[in-house]
């Protein structure tokens, strides 16, 4: 007797929520959120298609769904990171940083995947959505950048926003590079990165810190000035 594959009859909804976002985000991050259907990711898990659309509403939700959580995800792995690392020198710290960023996206490529295509298949009913999610992310190490500054008595505002977009920006790259050619060695991509990004904050001068803050400042008046 053939069996509906993927879940048995009475799998609870909590549950059969967990495999169909699991699901859709493999497809979403293959193929994207056109080239999806809500028919493959009935199939592959034996959640009936009505059973879909009654949890998540329709595909765009269903696409919104799994980017929040692989958002989520991420943003909570960096929260504990961020804390284990917090007490070590700097050179470490951000070593520590970089290597558990791409162990990260060697456990959940898909989710990754996903987060890197999401701004070029997002529905078009709320294009601002996926700058706003990177900023929830680049806030979390902005955030920290700003409170480990503080502890070292050489406070940075403005720059710690550089500073997240940058580590952000470089390590993505790294890591869909290692992702999609592991010839490309883990460890040594950790090296180097780290080394890459020390090696810069250590270059940059005084002056420079200074000048990124005073530009925000008088940015930041021109706008709150009344016309």
């Amino acid at each position: 007797m053939s069996v509906a594959r993927g879940r048995p009859p009475k799998l609870p909804a909590h549950l059969r929520r967990s495999v169909v976002l699991d699901e859709a985000t493999r497809q979403f991050a293959a193929r994207g959120r056109a080239g999806t259907a809500i028919d493959d990711i009935a199939a592959e898990t034996g959640v009936r298609k009505p059973a879909i659309y009654d949890l998540f509403g329709s595909k765009d939700d269903l696409f919104r769904a799994c980017v929040d959580e692989a958002i989520r995800a991420l943003r909570d792995h960096f929260l504990v990171v961020n804390a284990e690392t917090a007490e070590l020198e700097r050179p470490e710290r951000t070593r520590r940083r970089v290597a558990a960023a791409i162990d990260y996206a060697e456990r959940h490529p898909d989710s990754f995947r996903l987060l890197i295509r999401a701004p070029f298949s997002w529905p078009d009913d709320d294009p601002s959505a996926p700058r706003r999610h990177r900023e929830s992310l680049v806030e979390v190490l902005a955030t920290n950048y700003r409170r480990e500054a503080r502890v070292a008595g050489t406070p940075i505002d403005a720059a710690a926003d550089l500073l997240a977009r940058l580590f952000f920006a470089m390590t993505e790259e790294v890591i869909l590079l290692h992702l999609d050619d592991p010839s490309w060695g883990r460890d040594a991509l950790i090296d180097f990165l780290a080394d890459f990004i020390e090696g810069g904050m250590a270059g940059v001068r005084p002056e420079a810190w200074l000048g990124v803050e005073r530009a925000r400042d008088t940015i930041g008046r021109r706008r709150s000035a009344p016309n």
